[in-house]
């Protein structure tokens, strides 16, 4: 079955344990689910694929998170961004990619 870049989302987080554990949470949801652990990664990222979602970290180091939101937008307007810190709740996020993919709310 051909990849539906539909369901891709990216994750950007400088920690691991953080990036992995929504990662988990996608993943078991059917997203193909891309890390990226610095702005920087995220850009290529998105260079290089088409996502659906992209969760950032609201604590990036040396990069503002609201900055990379918007950086990423204009390279793919389509592209729906979520910044999100650690004390958000993952079933919350995990519902909200869901509702994007589904067409429940728009992107």
């Amino acid at each position: 079955m051909a990849a539906d870049s539909s369901a891709r989302i990216l994750i950007v987080d400088e920690i691991a344990s953080d990036r992995e554990e929504l990662a988990r949470a996608l993943d078991a949801e059917g997203f193909r689910v891309v890390q990226a652990e610095s702005a920087s990664e995220a850009v290529r990222q998105i260079w290089e694929g088409s996502f659906l979602v992209v969760f950032i970290s609201s604590i990036l180091g040396g990069t503002d998170p609201l900055g990379l939101a918007d950086q990423l937008r204009q390279m793919a307007p389509e592209i729906e961004t979520v910044i999100h810190s650690k004390s958000d709740d993952r079933s919350r996020l995990v519902r909200k990619a869901i509702e994007i993919r589904d067409g429940v709310i728009a992107a």
